[in-house]
């Protein structure tokens, strides 16, 4: 059966539709860092990191004159990335309409991500632009691979636009990308799955922040801002992943005895 035959389900709507009548949703949004994504050699990037003879090249060039940021711009392009996804990860996943439709809720979440989820700045923003940062969020969730075949309950949530309130079973919380969740600064923006004996953590980001999509509330032990705070007069952004390295710590791990494995 060729493509243009076969039947495609909107994660949305979820109606029916030809091949051609589905569009490229990116997640994250492309405002927002979405773009000519790379493949990063996580192996490799922690045997750079401890190896006292790059350490050493890397402070030689440094003391001849070389930015920091420079010198470890070109190691990153030159051995630690290749080109993976040079239009940002997409999915088929929704129809032309639901795309457009939930483009409107990504332009709420542009506004909370160029003011970086600041408290006081936030604190200006209008009840149904912080509504609309939520909804976008969870919209994004839908597109990920690992969801794929999940059952949600907050789809009416999404696709409904008067709707202001959710109390289903699916909570997110996020940080604030810091040192501690990007080696030699990089922004890994790969999306990936945890499984628990209470429950399922999907994970999604950006180059500001880390999202983490579960059914069950969040071990005590990680320090993360959840999503709904942002409608509390007490919204704190939480920033990195600490000494334990959360959620997105173990997805790393998770990463790199798959690699090693392999």
């Amino acid at each position: 059966m060729s493509k243009n035959k076969k039947k495609y389900r909107c994660v949305l709507c979820q109606s029916y539709y030809k091949y051609s009548k589905m569009s490229e949703e990116h997640y994250p949004a492309k405002s927002v860092g979405n773009f000519d994504i790379v493949n990063f050699d996580l192996i490799k990037s922690i045997e750079f990191t401890i190896s006292p003879e790059i350490n050493k090249i890397i402070q030689l060039r440094i003391n001849k004159g070389e930015r920091k940021d420079d010198v470890l711009s070109e190691i990153f392009d030159t051995h630690l990335a290749t080109d993976l996804y040079p239009k940002g990860r997409t999915s088929r996943t929704l129809c032309i309409k639901c795309n457009t439709f939930l483009g409107t809720y990504d332009e709420s979440y542009k506004k909370f991500f160029m003011i970086d989820g600041n408290p006081q700045k936030l604190k200006g923003f209008q009840e149904h632009t912080k509504l609309e940062i939520v909804k976008s969020i969870f919209g994004k969730f839908l597109s990920i691979p690992e969801t794929k075949n999940e059952k949600f309950d907050f789809i009416n949530f999404v696709k409904n636009i008067d709707e202001t309130s959710y109390s289903g079973i699916w909570k997110i919380y996020f940080i604030k990308r810091n040192f501690s969740t990007d080696l030699l600064g990089y922004s890994d923006i790969r999306t990936g799955k945890l499984s628990y004996d209470e429950g399922v953590v999907y994970e999604m980001s950006d180059e500001k922040f880390i999202y983490n999509l579960m059914n069950f509330n969040k071990h005590s032990i990680y320090e993360m801002t959840s999503l709904f705070d942002i409608f509390s007069k007490n919204y704190k952004l939480i920033e990195g992943v600490g000494d334990d390295g959360g959620y997105h710590g173990q997805l790393l791990i998770t990463s790199l005895l798959n690699n090693t494995s392999n």
